[in-house]
């Protein structure tokens, strides 16, 4: 039996044809050239962490499924739960099962493939799981998916207690509350987005790294409704204070590297405004972020879901400034 089972709902299985593949059959790790790039990051970790736990007379196997056909299938209704025999086994056995598909910090109802647009919903992936875990005993899931333990409130910061009400509208916690009432399962899941550090862990997005990437994304919203409309007051007000070009982009130049800067003028408090509709956008944001804080860290932003006995706990189980690792973030009923 496998130790890990790979199940890779980014990247469609180039050899399933217009048809979809029939025989849903695994393939050992590493020797599968058709794992997309996004997922072999992934790959690779649960490769070298069977390594490391191999033994000369026991060597720990991975075994790798392409699931976005099946996935499919299962949404149209076309899928026979006797196709299912050889990832049911192989997911029966399995020390650990890893769902990787693609997430956002801003829908937690839909996953994602590689290829872009949305592939599923997190009741779609529940469905599947189900079918694919027989009722025979206890799992172990890792939902390997950027973002997946994020709230709806994107923006509140994940680091400490996150409120009830929140937890409950991640895309994790939606997809474990449809298999946990089913199946036995511990899962776990990541506030941030999911990267390698090329060894056997996975690195999560700091809260201030996510913090960076929806305030971007928030001004490139900005830019595209408003753009036209501050370059028309530019070049009004340009022309009622008699500046030239240059000018106005030595005003641009006071905030760069000093976004808290207090606008002094129409002048000033006009060039802050309009610093988002300029290339020197993304400096600027990124300014205003401790850099020593940005980028990715290992040990980070992983919360764990278990349900027994009709208790739900969710903990936070890594530990961050505030609070000691395995921190309780809920015990009760479902939310």
């Amino acid at each position: 039996m496998p130790y890990y089972v790979m199940l890779n709902f980014e990247d469609a299985d180039p050899t399933a044809g217009p048809g979809l593949a029939t025989a849903i059959k695994g393939r050992n790790v590493p020797n599968i050239g058709t794992i997309g790039g996004a997922a072999a990051g992934t790959t690779k970790i649960y490769h070298n962490r069977a390594l490391a736990k191999s033994k000369w007379h026991n060597k720990k196997e991975v075994v790798y499924y392409p699931c976005q056909e099946i996935l499919q299938r299962d949404i149209a209704k076309t899928l026979d739960r006797n196709d299912l025999a050889n990832i049911r086994r192989d997911c029966e056995g399995a020390k650990t099962i890893a769902f990787v598909i693609h997430g956002t910090p801003t829908d937690t109802d839909h996953g994602f493939s590689t290829a872009g647009g949305a592939l599923c919903t997190w009741k779609d992936l529940g469905r599947l799981a189900l079918l694919l875990l027989p009722d025979t005993r206890d799992y172990s899931i890792a939902l390997v998916m950027c973002y997946a333990a994020r709230s709806q409130e994107a923006d509140l910061d994940h680091t400490g207690q996150i409120p009830p009400n929140q937890l409950r509208t991640s895309f994790a916690y939606k997809f474990y509350r449809s298999v946990c009432q089913l199946r036995r399962i511990r899962m776990t899941a990541r506030t941030g987005a999911v990267s390698n550090d090329a060894g056997i862990n996975h690195t999560v997005e700091t809260e201030e790294q996510v913090f960076l990437l929806l305030e971007k994304q928030q001004a490139m919203g900005k830019r595209t409704l408003n753009k036209v409309a501050m370059d028309l007051q530019k070049t009004n007000l340009l022309n009622s204070k008699g500046l030239t070009p240059p000018q106005f982009d030595a005003e641009l130049q006071k905030f760069l590297s000093n976004p808290s800067r207090i606008p002094v003028g129409e002048v000033e408090t006009f060039a802050k405004n309009y610093i988002i509709y300029t290339p020197y956008m993304a400096g600027y944001i990124q300014a205003q972020f401790d850099q020593a804080k940005l980028g990715n860290r290992s040990k980070y932003g992983k919360l764990v879901y278990t349900y027994t006995n009709g208790v739900l706990d969710i903990i936070a189980r890594y530990a961050t400034d505030t609070h000691a690792e395995n921190y309780s973030l809920y015990r009760g009923p479902l939310l």
